[in-house]
């Protein structure tokens, strides 16, 4: 939708050439962090050498990660929220309505983020829904912004695909 050209890997398939590559994102997936064989890829080459957005999975794993804490939800979160607070001093969320959909679905949330995180948007369930690592440009989302029933999801992606030159560390 937004005329970029991409290319989808598996977690079990990284290539070990990335440099035609300008940033990653990281996918959800119906496993837990917190299961033992789930998927839990080295990143660190990617996440200390591209912009990178986590979605879902991927911001658990982040949060995991850089020390934060994940744990089993009390229910588990499927359909719409809205974002009752916004960093909207950031970029990737500098136009985003407070009240803003997005769409959740997951059974584990970020309880603790690490502590070289800010946050940057929260719904009334789901205090972490958004953040960042702030000395670099990992940025981490618990909703899929790549649905349309996240009103403003494609204000997002645009924003980290197209601008990221513009989001600071």
């Amino acid at each position: 939708e937004l005329n970029i050209y991409c290319e989808i890997f598996r977690f079990s398939k990284i290539p070990s050439e990335l440099n035609n590559y300008s940033s990653v994102i990281l996918s959800g997936s119906p496993f837990s962090v917190l299961d033992k064989n789930s998927p839990k890829p080295n990143l660190s080459f990617i996440l200390n050498n591209f912009p990178v957005l986590a979605v879902c999975y991927g911001a658990q794993l982040i949060a995991e990660h850089f020390g934060g804490l994940v744990a089993a939800s009390n229910i588990r979160e499927y359909g719409r929220a809205n974002l009752t607070y916004i960093d909207q001093a950031d970029l990737l969320f500098s136009s985003i309505a407070t009240g803003s959909q997005v769409w959740m679905s997951h059974s584990d949330t970020i309880k603790k983020l690490p502590n070289n995180a800010s946050l940057l948007a929260s719904t009334d369930d789901v205090e972490n829904a958004a953040y960042k690592i702030n000395d670099k440009k990992i940025y981490a989302l618990q909703f899929h912004p790549e649905v349309t029933h996240t009103k403003q999801g494609q204000i997002m992606l645009k924003r980290f695909v197209i601008d990221q030159s513009l989001i600071h560390i």
